[in-house]
């Protein structure tokens, strides 16, 4: 009867484990005690390689190490500050102003350099070379300030001639890298095609491209090209250092250009080797033959000057423009322009009151020559109460026989006067702008020089020419405009002080008057229209003239329309002015 399998196998497996019991002991321990005690020799040997690789494989290194790194400096700083503090403060300080020094340095220097050569000589015969090679002032600069200077970097494919890393100074773009790469590898494939092989069957390889710029060192190796671009001359240690750092290259990325299929990204770090080739050599300083800027401090000294000049002059203009324009705040003076060329160029626009001070003594007691000033004066007349108080006084001086003093802004009339000259007296100051309130004549007594007859038909004499002064007056507005401006309030103010005065001689003649306002319109444009526009124009005079004192009761405001005269249909656009009065009778 034959042997059953399974029983069999199962026996065997039984003694397999009783071996491996026997050979490697419980759980394994003699294995592990052997591990254990060479373990830490055996990763040292291969700890950093076993890192890049598992980093390169997974990106996991960094995400293990990550928190690791995170939870020790947290619980430093949380438990342990004074000590990190202490640690890290002299590294700290020393790295500020290690950076610090080296800014401010390079910045000096830099600017030092911009200044020395942007006004010499030697700088205005760089800048034309620049201009000749089609460079800026600031690279052609660097390749007379160094010996040579390695720009930029590249490390290209050998095989495809793609763009690995570039490393530069100035931060070029990532196209223009691998366009520059694409242009040497054509180049490259065009010599060793064109050229004959050497004795191994290797093709012909550039090793240096010089134009006018830059001179570019071409190291090939196995894998990979790397490329200098160096402004300046190069000396035989940059090949060495090419040469040593594509060795480098080569050895930590091996396995990666084994396994190229045209991505880059395996390479992106590569740039801590790159970065080693970007040398530089500053050309000694030549002390003794080296040209002090005369030139550059000159220009400066005369900017200087020319600035500190129109500065002075622009400041001592704005100070008399503002003494000039303090004119504006006397009584009577209204500077509409004020412009200061220079001392010897002034020119003034102004309004001024005949009863203000006049602008030359105003000018001498201001102690500023007057011979300089253009004048444009243009009169008008003022209800600044100072001024009406000298024409009031003006006025009083033409009547010997009476005495007057002010008390309180009132005026006290004392002595004897005729009837006849108190009604032109009183006339005038009204016309002035007196008002009847601020008017004392209790100390004046009034005598019959004349009869009364004759005093009344010198009254009437004057009342008639008052009415004839007022219908005189007219208000010219613009086509289609309907708006009292500035340029009628003399008019009007005229106008309310006539008005005025009229009615009191009214009163006294015993007769009551009232103002007609008529708006009229030229011929031109719709009917309705202008009639409406005369209205208008009226009304508003009538408001304009309440706003002035007179009140409204006094005043009849029509609009007459267009006016269809001949000679003045085409410009009657005007607000004219008339007075009816009746005359009472007493019984």
């Amino acid at each position: 009867m034959p042997k059953d399998t399974s029983v069999s196998d199962q026996e065997s497996q039984q003694e397999l484990e009783q071996l491996r019991h026997i050979i490697l002991g419980q759980d394994n321990q003699r294995i592990t005690d052997a591990v254990n005690k060479d373990a830490r020799s055996i990763v040292s040997n291969v700890l950093t390689e076993a890192f890049h690789d598992r980093q390169k494989k997974d990106d996991s290194i960094k995400k293990v190490l990550l928190p690791i790194v995170e939870n020790s400096v947290e619980h430093s700083v949380t438990h342990h500050s004074d000590r990190l503090i202490s640690s890290l403060y002299p590294l700290m300080g020393s790295l500020v102003r290690k950076s610090v020094g080296a800014f401010l340095s390079n910045f000096i220097e830099r600017t030092n350099q911009l200044i020395e050569h942007s006004f010499t000589i030697k700088g205005l015969t760089w800048r034309f070379k620049a201009w000749q090679a089609g460079v800026s002032f600031t690279q052609y600069v660097v390749s007379q300030t160094y010996n040579y200077r390695v720009e930029h970097i590249f490390l290209i494919h050998q095989e495809t001639g793609l763009l690995l890393k570039a490393v530069n100074l100035d931060q070029q773009s990532q196209n223009d890298a691998e366009l520059i790469s694409s242009m040497l590898t054509a180049i490259n494939d065009f010599v060793g095609d064109s050229f004959q092989l050497d004795d191994n069957g290797v093709k012909e390889q550039l090793q240096t491209v010089s134009t006018d710029n830059f001179n570019l060192l071409i190291k090939p190796g196995p894998s990979a090209i790397i490329v200098a671009a160096v402004s300046g001359t190069p000396p035989q240690s940059l090949n060495e250092q090419l040469q040593l750092t594509l060795e480098e290259v080569h050895h930590l990325y091996q396995q990666e250009f084994q396994q190229f299929n045209g991505d880059n990204a395996p390479f992106e770090n590569v740039d801590t080797q790159l970065n080693d080739c970007l040398l530089t050599e500053e050309k000694p300083e030549q002390t003794s033959n080296r040209r002090k800027p005369w030139f550059a401090w000159f220009i400066m000294a005369i900017s200087i000057l020319f600035i500190g000049f129109k500065s002075l002059n622009w400041y001592k203009l704005d100070k008399l423009h503002q003494q000039i324009i303090a004119i504006d705040h006397e009584a009577g003076i209204v500077v509409k322009n004020l412009e200061v060329h220079s001392k010897q160029l002034i020119s003034l626009d102004l309004m001024r009151d005949p009863s203000a001070l006049s602008v030359q003594k105003w000018f001498e007691l201001q102690k500023i020559p007057f011979e300089n000033v253009t004048l444009k004066e243009r009169r008008y007349y003022s209800l600044s109460p100072e001024l009406i108080k000298i024409r009031i006084e003006e006025v009083l001086q033409k009547y010997p026989q009476i005495t007057f003093d002010w008390q309180n802004d009132q005026l006290n009339l004392y002595g004897q006067l005729d009837y006849t000259n108190h009604q032109q007296l009183t006339s005038k100051l009204v016309e002035i702008g007196l008002k009847p309130n601020e008017l004392n004549e209790k100390e004046l007594t009034l005598t019959n020089s004349r009869p009364l007859a004759e005093s009344v038909s010198i009254n009437q004499q004057v009342f008639k020419a008052l009415v004839g002064k007022i219908a005189s007056i007219q208000l010219s507005f613009d086509s289609g405009d309907a708006q009292v401006n500035a340029s009628m309030t003399d008019d009007l103010q005229l106008l309310k002080q006539q008005v005025t005065q009229l009615s009191l001689l009214a009163s006294q003649l015993n007769k009551s008057v009232g103002l007609i306002i008529m708006g009229c319109s030229d011929n031109t444009g719709n009917v309705i229209t202008n009639n409406a526009l005369s209205l208008k124009r009226a009304e508003n005079t009538a408001l304009a003239l309440t706003k002035l004192g007179l009140k409204r009761e006094q005043m009849y405001v029509t609009g007459i329309g267009q006016i269809n005269i001949k000679d003045v249909k085409n410009t009657a656009r005007k607000v004219m002015f008339n007075i009816i009065y009746v005359e009472h009778t007493t019984n």
